[in-house]
């Protein structure tokens, strides 16, 4: 059964949501995102998805206090990404409470020091996590294309070990316009002995049922929830 999984996405240390990864087009939610995560562990989640938009774009982990304070004030299993780049860096998100660190632009940038994290910490710890338009990957806080497609990625990653990856389609990310669920469902074809998280567009209960029906293994929701589009109950899949 697919699994629900709530998002915060901070700048400036406030919780805020992008449309289509412009960071010129944001709606802040909240200034008190530890709030908002313990709100979300109110309704039964078990799970968050914290970025850190400052660090993708910066190279730094500017919002770590943030996760530090999630961490400290709820019992939830966090994957923090953004702006990851170093041991050091790693080290202080796991002492901060992250449960998995999400790796982006570092995977395709510096493979080799990614590599390196991976032999440090182990493949398990690790979310590919990358940020897709047109199946092509982009970097930096979604700011730069590369040339590489999304399946060469996670071919790249599967084959070290990595077993969890997460792909947002930056077209519909922010933009309730519904997932894109032909190309979740391409890449469960592909990689069907992978964990695949489902990001960008969600914007309905039957988008969640849909993306459940083509194997996908969980699915990230973040403007749905704010905007009240879906109710922010812990949802089960009867009820998509």
């Amino acid at each position: 059964m697919i699994e629900i999984i709530p998002a915060i996405d901070l700048m400036d240390g406030q919780c805020v949501r992008l449309s289509q990864g412009k960071y010129n087009q944001k709606t802040v939610y909240s200034s008190e995102p530890a709030m908002v995560a313990k709100a979300f562990e109110n309704q039964g989640y078990k799970r968050l998805h914290l970025v850190d938009l400052d660090g993708a774009k910066s190279g730094e982990t500017e919002n770590i206090n943030v996760l530090k304070d999630i961490c400290s004030k709820t019992n939830l299993t966090v994957d923090y990404s953004g702006g990851i780049r170093t041991q050091k860096q790693v080290q202080n998100a796991l002492n901060a409470g992250a449960s998995y660190i999400g790796i982006g632009s570092l995977a395709i940038k510096e493979p080799e020091t990614f590599k390196n994290l991976i032999n440090e910490f182990g493949a398990k710890l690790f979310i590919v996590a990358s940020d897709v338009f047109n199946k092509k990957v982009y970097i930096n806080g979604w700011t730069k294309e590369t040339n590489i497609q999304i399946y060469d990625l996670i071919s790249a990653y599967a084959d070290l070990g990595i077993d969890k990856f997460m792909c947002t389609d930056i077209a519909r990310d922010g933009m309730l316009s519904g997932a894109n669920i032909e190309l979740y469902k391409s890449l469960k074809e592909f990689f069907p002995d992978k964990y695949i998280i489902a990001s960008g567009g969600v914007s309905s209960k039957k988008d969640i049922y849909e993306l459940d029906k083509v194997g996908i293994d969980a699915v990230i929701v973040g403007k749905a929830f704010y905007e009240d589009i879906i109710p922010v109950e812990n949802l089960t899949l009867k009820q998509c």
